[in-house]
């Protein structure tokens, strides 16, 4: 069984590894609960939910605002917890940006400073590069506004600075349940404590088993 389980969890990290794009992502883990001798497996799946409105042009000398709502929604049948990672084709053009959420705003490139207080606790940014939602989330529940609009302002004189660009979303999940071990060595399935515990021991294991069989 616990060959079966670690197989299970690599496959899970692999296929999540595979998945990159910023319309939807979806990644699976196996759900594995006993009930009464049986166990029932099942997949958490998660959507991107965006609202993007590129802006036509962008002049030097004026600020250029879009909308670039970004939300992750479970559109899976089981419980997860998820995290993003928001990447700027171009680096460059990040500088120009800042990022907005309800009143709050920030440089694109402190965004992960000040999402914690201006979420209100419910985004945590990790020394990863993911930004992680603190609550679990029950199938088709959605996370708060992790970004809601964008700003872009070039100096004048810096028109050849100005390049097109995309602000890239990847998400991934992972089941609230984790493996605990018994006196006995048995391995069952209980919910973790917080979102930390539920992604330690997802990474933890896939690095540990190599995606052994």
């Amino acid at each position: 069984m616990e060959r079966t389980l670690k197989r299970a969890m690599a496959a899970g990290i692999l296929g999540l590894a595979s998945v990159l794009g910023f319309g939807t992502t979806c990644a699976y883990f196996t759900y594995v609960r006993e009930v009464r001798n049986r166990f029932t497996v099942g997949h958490n799946e998660i959507t991107i939910t965006e609202e993007y409105d590129p802006p036509d042009e962008i002049v030097p000398g004026e600020d250029t605002a879009f909308a670039k709502r970004v939300q992750v929604e479970n559109t899976g049948t089981v419980p997860c917890y998820v995290r993003v990672r928001l990447e700027y084709s171009d680096s460059g053009m990040k500088e120009f940006c800042t990022n907005v959420l309800g009143e709050h705003r920030a440089p694109a490139d402190q965004w992960g400073d000040r999402i914690g207080e201006f979420s209100g606790g419910r985004w945590v940014f990790g020394e990863d590069g993911y930004y992680y939602y603190r609550d679990a989330l029950e199938p088709g529940e959605r996370t708060s506004l992790l970004l809601e609009k964008v700003e872009i302002s070039v100096p004048e004189g810096e028109e050849e600075r100005i390049r097109e660009f995309e602000i890239l979303v990847y998400g991934e999940s992972v089941q609230t349940l984790i493996n605990q071990r018994g006196p006995d060595g048995q391995q069952t399935a209980v919910v973790a404590e917080d979102y930390r515990e539920a992604w330690d021991q997802i990474l933890h294991e896939n690095i540990r088993g190599g995606g052994e069989a």
